[in-house]
């Protein structure tokens, strides 16, 4: 039997995906310029943090939302 993924979690395993590649695969290589200088840091540095914040604000999002889950977290009373 096949399942369909929410909208919103295809959404967040798409992002990861595309996060990931745009990090590790060769198409690095075509950011590995010094020029242009971007507020003074060289434009692989920028591309590098760049991506990085992409993906970290990504799994903050996923994780607030408790995309791991197949039930909704239980509420702890303070």
């Amino acid at each position: 039997m096949r399942t369909t993924l929410p909208t919103k979690k295809l959404a967040l395993y798409g992002g990861m995906i595309l996060g990931f590649i745009m990090l590790e695969s060769p198409l690095i290589m075509m950011a590995n310029k010094v020029e242009p200088m971007i507020m003074g840091a060289p434009f692989l540095l920028v591309w590098n943090l760049g991506w990085w914040a992409f993906l970290t604000t990504l799994f903050l999002v996923a994780y607030l939302t408790n995309w791991g889950s197949s039930t909704s977290a239980p509420q702890h009373s303070r």
